[in-house]
């Protein structure tokens, strides 16, 4: 996302990663591993991402949706500790 000089915009969390873990999409509980596809800019500090995830992996079940930047983690291995108690 860019910016102009009247009105600077805050950059998305972080356009390199893109790979992610879902922490939680509607009544669905993760963590997912997914795919951030791109961001959306709401107003003030608030930010969506279009995200691609593995629901389950047995079956190579996928859903694609919008989901709130508080929803994701970035991937850096297996879901931490500190992830999985996010999750509940």
């Amino acid at each position: 996302m860019g910016s102009n000089r009247r009105y600077p915009r805050d950059a998305p969390p972080d356009l390199l990663r893109r790979h992610c873990w879902v922490l939680r999409a509607g009544d669905r509980k993760g963590p997912f591993p997914g795919l951030i596809l791109e961001w959306k800019h709401l107003g003030g500090d608030r930010w969506s991402a279009r995200v691609v995830y593995i629901t389950d992996h047995r079956r190579a079940s996928s859903v694609e949706e919008w989901l709130a930047r508080e929803h994701l983690r970035p991937v850096d291995s297996w879901p931490s500790e500190k992830v999985l108690k996010e999750v509940g």
